[in-house]
């Protein structure tokens, strides 16, 4: 803890005027605005997360003998699918249980969970108020986020920020651009045995404890781009686990990211940082696209299968079946009949997002150099436009 703790105190100095690898100079008002109300919200969010963690030791210390049975990992290429691949088998929740964004932010604990799960009956008892208040502020606040990631206090989530009280959630980088959060991206290959340990054991205890909650008979499901560079220590710490790895053609995929990340850093910065988040994502992408690929292969086929967002969109519900069928599983009638109707809403459904890679400051020359084989291997269309 008191590493932890260091490293913390670290990020907060930095935060307050990165230099972006001198990439950027002088003092943004909007970064020291977003700092002064980021870091006293944070601090104490993590601070009662932190407590109740601790109670749950001494009030549900069974949590720790939970068996983490066959967990599947949604990973891949981040805005290739994952998230409706992720919502797709969440619709399967007599087999699946997965975590939501409530939980993820104010409910990490056991004993959270309880406390929440309490007031929400007696909410519900005296006809919603409270439930109808949060809803009201669940669209001011989440609203306008829809074009980066459209998600709900309920939805199902990501669940990498059930690592920020270990520091291992690479999310942190949009608030302190800083190495060490970068090197989150490039773990199997970069982190420290021993830190990779630690952070993989404080996250086995989060799923321990959330089975613990919603049912030990029931398979964890995870849907994490962030923990694409983390398959290797996953595998070894679940040696039972399977693994779905999501990937997109380059061409979309890659300056969407961008978009979402440049968007994402306006939030805390009002410099123009694009150039910096343009080169470390080109870079952090190229190591993903390989190293997911690599890593799937080294396992064996009933234990992961990939997912090619064109194929997904074109037919969740025969994709997914696939997947049911290489892991040896058997889809309820109840659960089929869901997939036929979330199958018909996706043949509805017409994207308005556009990336325009250029637009970004991507030329068209890059990316054919650093993902040339990732559209060879799948014969994805090469991105149009003049190269050299």
């Amino acid at each position: 803890m008191w590493h932890v703790a260091k490293l913390y105190g670290r990020l907060f100095l930095k935060s307050w005027n990165p230099d972006y690898q001198g990439r950027v100079s002088g003092w943004s008002p909007r970064r020291l605005l977003a700092m002064a109300l980021f870091w006293p919200a944070f601090l104490l969010l993590q601070t009662i997360n932190g407590l109740a963690l601790l109670l749950d030791r001494v009030l549900f210390p069974r949590y720790r003998q939970i068996a983490v049975r066959e967990p599947l990992f949604v990973v891949g290429i981040p805005r290739s699918g994952t998230t409706f691949l992720h919502r797709l088998l969440a619709g399967d929740d007599q087999r699946f249980t997965t975590t939501s964004l409530w939980e993820l932010i104010f409910a990490p604990s056991i004993s959270q969970r309880y406390l929440f799960h309490g007031i929400g009956l007696i909410d519900r008892r005296l006809g919603q108020p409270l439930g109808r208040l949060l809803a009201w502020l669940e669209r001011r606040l989440l609203g306008g986020l829809d074009d980066i990631h459209k998600t709900g206090l309920r939805d199902p989530e990501e669940d990498y920020l059930a690592l920020l009280p270990v520091l291992g959630c690479f999310l942190l980088v949009l608030v302190v651009p800083d190495e060490r959060l970068w090197r989150l991206t490039f773990a199997d290959r970069d982190l420290p045995a021993a830190e990779k340990r630690r952070i993989m054991a404080a996250y086995r205890r989060f799923v321990q404890r959330h089975l613990y909650f919603h049912g030990e008979d029931r398979v964890f499901l995870s849907k994490n781009p962030s923990f694409t560079p983390w398959i290797q220590a996953l595998a070894e710490t679940f040696p039972d686990a399977r693994f779905i790895g999501c990937l997109r053609n380059p061409t979309q995929s890659v300056p969407s990211q961008i978009n979402s990340i440049v968007v994402g850093a306006r939030l805390f910065d009002g410099r123009d940082t694009a150039a910096y988040w343009r080169e470390g994502f080109m870079a952090m992408l190229d190591y993903y696209y390989r190293h997911l690929l690599d890593s799937l292969d080294a396992l064996p086929p009933s234990r992961q299968a990939l997912s090619v967002m064109e194929s997904l969109a074109a037919d969740p519900r025969d994709t997914v079946e696939g997947f049911y069928r290489c892991f040896g599983w058997t889809p309820s009638q109840e659960y089929q009949r869901y997939l036929v109707a979330e199958s018909e809403r996706a043949r509805r459904y017409r994207s308005g997002h556009h990336y325009d890679a250029r637009e970004l400051g991507l030329e068209v020359e890059p990316l054919r150099r650093t993902f040339g084989w990732v559209y060879q291997r799948f014969s994805f269309p090469l991105p149009e436009g003049e190269s050299g």
